[in-house]
């Protein structure tokens, strides 16, 4: 895993509904991340933003 720099932002996008947010801290991307996939079933992903 690359480490994080100061000014990257983590987007976070579901593939089955309109869940879509940008954060600055790689932690609470993921935890979105899990959290709507555990409770919706849905595909999530995340992606770096330089």
């Amino acid at each position: 895993m690359e480490q994080q720099t100061p000014g990257d932002r983590y987007h976070v996008v579901c593939r089955e509904c309109t869940l879509e947010r940008l954060f600055s801290a790689v932690g609470d991307a993921t935890r979105l991340e899990r959290d709507h996939a555990s409770e919706t079933g849905h595909r999530v992903t995340v992606g770096r933003i330089r």
